[in-house]
């Protein structure tokens, strides 16, 4: 199971909530989420789903993607890995290749992480979308390495994927 909750963050958790009637249930999460009184709440109920959440937490999880606070972007994303794991791969995909979703590192790292091969195609598109970048060095960041291990779980499988390693001299 990607990105479990340690024992650390949990404790960070019940800190962060301590002067309210806290409860670790995915209740409590959403209607943290639903009602927030800073932005530090929404960031830690949403890994704190990462220990209760259910699919039900999904769609709250994904209208973070455009919360202002970076870190709440992030969280969401990969707390959706975890909580909803290859099923929630088309939402990883559409991230990764959303031009509003500026996290790709994330984006991809979730699905190197969770993801099926139905990701295949949008990891191709995403690298042939960044090709100057790769060819420059200017796209080094963690998608690089996550998309290419992703891909070559699948070298053997997907002609495009093998194409795309045959070809990535000319990257």
């Amino acid at each position: 199971m990607p990105f479990p909750l340690d024992k650390t963050s949990e404790e960070f958790i019940e800190r962060h909530f301590r002067r309210r009637q806290f409860r670790w249930d995915e209740e409590y999460f959403a209607s943290v989420l639903d009602h927030p009184r800073s932005k530090h709440d929404v960031y830690w109920a949403s890994i704190g789903l990462r220990k209760v959440g259910t699919e039900r937490s999904v769609p709250r999880l994904r209208a973070l993607f455009t919360f202002p606070m970076k870190d709440v972007k992030c969280v969401s994303i990969l707390t959706i890995a975890h909580v909803a794991g290859e099923r929630a791969t088309p939402i990883f995909c559409e991230a990764l290749l959303d031009p509003k979703y500026p996290e790709k590192t994330y984006a991809m790292w979730a699905i190197n992480d969770a993801a099926d091969e139905r990701a295949v195609p949008a990891v191709l598109e995403y690298f042939k979308r960044n090709r100057s970048k790769l060819r420059n060095g200017k796209l080094c960041n963690g998608t690089i390495g996550d998309g290419m291990q992703f891909l070559a779980r699948f070298a053997n499988s997907h002609p495009d994927v093998r194409n795309f390693f045959d070809g990535i001299s000319e990257y």
